[in-house]
Formats: C-alpha cells, sequence, structure tokens
C-alpha cells in the first residue's frame, strides 16, 4: 500500500495545503493505488475525493496531449522536429521563422511567458501576436519556460493534422488507450467529478470544470499548453503505456525509437535539462526527487499535479491535488513534490530488495 508515502499525502492534505489528493504509483506491473485522500474543496458541501476523481491537468497538457500528438504526427510523417515556424507560417517574422519544433518543445525558442487574455481581446489574433512578440535570447541557447510556445506549437500541430488539438488527441490518443475520463472542456455531466481550483472574481464562484488557466480559458480551453482533464487511472494507462515502449494492449501506440526521445536529454550544457516536451532530472532542483534516475522524465501543473516516469525502475508516478484551491497562494507543493517522490521509491524499494 506504500504506507508511509500515503502518510505523507494525508498529512499534507490535512495541513490544508489543498483540500484533496489522489495518489497512483505503479511499479513493474503492479498498481498501488489509486489512493484517495480528503475532499473536492474546502467548501461545507464538498464531496470526498475518490478514486475517479477529475483534476485540471494544467501544463500536464503539455506532455500528455500535446508532445504525445506531435510524436504521433512525426511518425506520420507529417512533420518533423526540423521543421521551422516559418515552414507552417510564411508571415512569421525572420526571427520567428527559424524557430524548430524541436526548439518549440523544449522551451528553447526564446518566446517569453505573456498574458494574452490580458493583452489581446480576440483569441483570433493570438498566433500573430505571439509571433511579433520580443524573443528573449537567440533560439537554442537557453531554456525558458513559456506557455507560449505549447500554444504556438497546438496550432501548428493542428495544421499538420487538419483537426483541433482536442479531436485529435481523443481519437489518437484517449480512445485507444481507453482513457475515457480524459479531455478539454469537460461536459456539464461531470463536473460534479472535478475537483474545484481557484476563486474567480469574473464569476464570483469557484473555478470547477473549466480550465483554471487564464490563456488557455481565454483560447476555448483547448489550446497546446493546458486545458486537460484527467484522472490518476487514466494518467496511470498513459503511463504504463510509456514504460511499455509505447505498447498498449495489443496495439504500438507509439514505436519504441519515439519513447526514447522521452528519456533523451536535449539541451545538454544549457541551464535546464529537456527533453522532447518533458522536464529531466538534471542537477538543479527536480520535482521528481533525488532518488529518481538521471533516465527518468516528468511534468508538473500549475494546479498542483505532477507526473513522473522512470524507464530505469520501471515505476510512475501520479500526484494529483488542487492546491490553488481557494487560491494560488500556497506553494507547498513545490516543496512536498520531491519529497513524495523520494518517500515512495523508497518505500518501493523495501520489498523487493536484492531482486
Amino acid at each position: 500500500m506504500l504506507v508511509r508515502t500515503l502518510g505523507l499525502v494525508k498529512r499534507f492534505v490535512d495541513e490544508r495545503n489543498t483540500s484533496g489528493a489522489v495518489m497512483l504509483v505503479g511499479y513493474r506491473g503492479r498498481m498501488y493505488g489509486p489512493y484517495p485522500v480528503g475532499s473536492m474543496g474546502f467548501l461545507s458541501d464538498s464531496k470526498p475525493v475518490m478514486e475517479d476523481t477529475i483534476y485540471d491537468l494544467a501544463s500536464l497538457t503539455k506532455v500528455v496531449a500535446t508532445t504525445t500528438a506531435a510524436l504521433l504526427l512525426l511518425e506520420d510523417g507529417v512533420m518533423s522536429l526540423k521543421h521551422t515556424v516559418g515552414s507552417f507560417y510564411a508571415k512569421a517574422p525572420p526571427d520567428k521563422a527559424e524557430i524548430t519544433l524541436e526548439q518549440l518543445l523544449t522551451h528553447t525558442a526564446g518566446i517569453p511567458q505573456i498574458e494574452l487574455y490580458r493583452e489581446l481581446s480576440d483569441p483570433d489574433t493570438a498566433i500573430e501576436h505571439i509571433l511579433h512578440t520580443e524573443l528573449a535570447f537567440k533560439p537554442g541557447t537557453q531554456v525558458l519556460y513559456s506557455c507560449l510556445h505549447f500554444i504556438l506549437l497546438g496550432k501548428i500541430l493542428e495544421l499538420c493534422a487538419s483537426e483541433t488539438l482536442d479531436v485529435f488527441v481523443t481519437r489518437h490518443i484517449f480512445e485507444p488507450l481507453g482513457m475515457y475520463d480524459t479531455c478539454f472542456n469537460p461536459p456539464k455531466g461531470i463536473h460534479d467529478r472535478i475537483a474545484y481550483t481557484e476563486w474567480c472574481d469574473m464569476e464570483k464562484a469557484f473555478i470547477r470544470g473549466k480550465v483554471h488557466d487564464e490563456n488557455s480559458r481565454f483560447l476555448g480551453g483547448v489550446s497546446g499548453n493546458a486545458g486537460l482533464f484527467s484522472t490518476a487511472a487514466d494518467l496511470g494507462v498513459f503511463a504504463t503505456m510509456l514504460l511499455q515502449q509505447g505498447a498498449h494492449s495489443k496495439r504500438q501506440v507509439l514505436h519504441p525509437r519515439t519513447v526514447r526521445l522521452l528519456n533523451t536529454n536535449r539541451t545538454p550544457g544549457l541551464n535546464e535539462s529537456r527533453s522532447i516536451g518533458w522536464m529531466m532530472k538534471g542537477n538543479g532542483f527536480c520535482s521528481g526527487g533525488d532518488l529518481i534516475s538521471n533516465r527518468a522524465f516528468g511534468h508538473t501543473g500549475f494546479t498542483g499535479t505532477s507526473l513522473w516516469i522512470d524507464p530505469e525502475l520501471r515505476a510512475f508516478f501520479v500526484l494529483l491535488t488542487n492546491r490553488v484551491h481557494p487560491t494560488r497562494n500556497n506553494d507547498e507543493i513545490i516543496r512536498f513534490r520531491p519529497v513524495f517522490h523520494n518517500a515512495a521509491i523508497a518505500e518501493l524499494g523495501e520489498p523487493i530488495l536484492g531482486k
């Protein structure tokens, strides 16, 4: 059951760092969880968190949906990581035209984070605005995490697929994997299964079932950077597929060589270690903790979510919380994530030491 690790999650909830959480750990084909803790919100009528409670994944959208879509289109021969923004947008300014899709995926393109929802009134002008945003540095020379990289990438993928991102990932990722609780813009019929996020001054209510990320909400809830909702169990299926070199049941969702791109550092010598879409351990702070292997790849979400996958340990770690409820001011999740992963890895090793 991973008693110690679950105890840490319970204490994190008891200390009111989040109203609730779901943890799931997979290790060599064995599942520990999903284990639900707490409630869906701090409201008096909030229901308890269940195994299948749905969470706003925030930036896990970048890896589960957008990065995987890019890899599928790469395998289909529709695009290459070396294709440039200019090959999709002929009117892109020269400094943006030479940015490659790989640079967007590794956050080395140099497009800074901006609040589109504050600067624009029409979401249809977002890409033009991004393309005319001043770069923070020459592409390829630094890592700068920016949602704009994935908003632009998501639109490029839609051009490649000739359909919207949500339709593409549903048909090619979520339905083949049986991830039926994973979607953009959840229908109202399942809102009572979704954990609350932050208070919205405009709506005078806590957000539930609408994407928390303001840029994604401005863009209609479907964008490459955020907007995906899911459960721990669905993420477990997705992670298991990647641990199995892209295989699920009798179907090969991704080629094994494609999956290897995800645990290969594409930014050696730069200020952060990044693979295609995903974070890697590197030498600095790592939300995956100290004990996770150097081949591990993971990502976090602003709402309090995280997913790390370790092919060396043959393990994955899902932690879903709504730490932005009632406000985003509590950032204890940053301290907690490494502690959680350290404890889980150590506890996994105890009963199978020497095997």
